[in-house]
């Protein structure tokens, strides 16, 4: 199917058989095209602690060998076309890529199919559990993300969104190779995936290519629970470190999911509350010099989300700084937002918008995600018009559906105690 908007962006869209979904937009004036297999999988989609870590482990056994490449092959093949390649796995997703000319697109397309059929040997799997695992060791040593894993773990408990996208040490080690292949023969079907082409190509060809490569794939698990989820009562949760200079605080709230109506005005209202710059958090604590940094915003996930505030403070003031962070999500619910704001929160969003969508690759990914999220392709005008739409009321509205007070999950890592810091 093609498929124009008023504005004449053009988007292609094609299904084949077995369900492998393509999703496509003509960018003609550049001469480089963006191509991914987008896989629905992550780490929510791991609900045995047993396997936790598998969705991030297979992507990087994806490029140890297919049924025809080995991995220096991968690499000097992709190198002969001069390709961008990366891959990365969230909680949502796994996404291998590859930027190259518009000349090399059917090479590219060929590679990434063969990756999706990875050989999965034991040899490769046993030495790459210790790149994971040490990958865990150098992400544990950061502070900063210690501290946001422990609230994800907190906060979620034991949904399977509580899983860390690495893992842990323990479930790498016991995983075996047959969790894995059973894993990917569930996850990674050709009815969970989507192909998406952003930039320079001829798309009757995209479509003859994607025929095939990957008509003959197989069906299998595309489920996944996307309910709603809150913890059940504010928690806190205080490591006392006293090795370290700074005071990291985390507080993580219910908020609002990705498909929900309300998504934008939600999204607005956390930029407003704690971006990086012109924030309230951003004037209220950050440049008055009590924190080194100070943010909030809005995760959304399918079916769940939560509005997230953190800043990283000295010791003596984190007290202080805490109190802070409550007193002005206490005022944004309280007092509202007002017009000039939601202007200033509304043309960032837009200006940031207008220019991805002059990348490849940030099309490209949008074009999943949009497939994913709502089963069409949606034009940046459009987006645009969403945004413009959003009152000062539908943001509060968003904001004020969810027990943003009753349920604050706090984590916090530091040389401060709980009693100190809440003191």
């Amino acid at each position: 199917m093609t498929e124009s908007t008023a504005n004449g962006t053009v988007f292609h869209t094609h299904r084949l058989d077995n369900g492998l979904q393509i999703v496509a937009q003509p960018m003609p004036d550049f001469e480089s095209v963006a191509v991914s297999y987008f896989v629905r999988t992550g780490s929510r989609d791991e609900p045995d602690p047993g396997i936790a870590g598998v969705s991030h482990f297979l992507e990087h056994m994806v490029f140890k060998g297919t049924r025809t490449l080995d991995w220096q092959q991968i690499t000097l093949e992709f190198n002969k076309i001069g390709a961008e390649l990366n891959a990365f796995t969230s909680h949502e997703a796994t996404v291998y890529y590859a930027r190259v000319l518009g000349e090399y697109l059917e090479r590219a397309v060929e590679l990434l199919s063969d990756m999706m059929y990875p050989r999965l040997a034991e040899s490769d799997f046993e030495t790459e559990k210790e790149v994971i695992v040490n990958e865990i060791a150098r992400s544990e040593d950061q502070p900063y993300n210690l501290a946001y894993r422990r609230m994800i773990q907190t906060y979620f408990g034991n949904h399977p969104l509580g899983h860390d996208v690495l893992g842990t040490r323990e479930s790498i080690r016991a995983m075996r190779v047959e969790q894995m292949r059973d894993y990917w023969q569930r996850r990674y079907a050709a009815n969970n995936l989507i192909l998406s082409i952003a930039g320079n190509f001829d798309w009757d060809h995209i479509v003859r290519l994607a025929e095939g490569y990957g008509s003959n794939w197989r069906t299998g698990d595309a489920g996944r629970d996307v309910e709603h989820y809150e913890p059940a009562q504010s928690i806190n949760q205080v490591t006392v470190d006293e090795k370290l200079k700074q005071q990291i605080i985390i507080i993580a709230m219910p908020s609002i999911g990705v498909q929900d109506p309300d998504y934008y005005a939600a999204m607005l209202g956390g930029s407003i509350f704690g971006d990086s710059d012109g924030s309230r958090l951003y004037w209220n604590i950050y440049q008055k010099g009590l924190a080194e940094s100070a943010s909030a915003g809005i995760w959304a996930l399918e079916g769940t989300g939560m509005m997230i505030m953190d800043a990283n403070t000295t010791p003596q003031e984190a007290p202080r700084v805490l109190k802070l962070l409550r007193a002005e999500l206490n005022s944004l619910l309280d007092d509202g937002v007002h017009e000039d704001e939601l202007r200033r929160a509304k043309d960032k969003w837009i200006s940031s918008m207008v220019l991805s969508s002059e990348s490849t690759f940030s099309r490209m990914r949008a074009l999943a995600s949009d497939w994913v999220t709502e089963g069409r392709l949606i034009s940046i005008d459009e987006e645009v018009e969403r945004v413009e739409k959003v009152t000062t009321e539908d943001v509060m509205h968003a904001l004020r559906r969810f027990p943003m007070r009753d349920k604050q999950v706090l984590t916090a890592l530091g040389p401060v105690s709980e009693e100190q810091l809440l003191a």
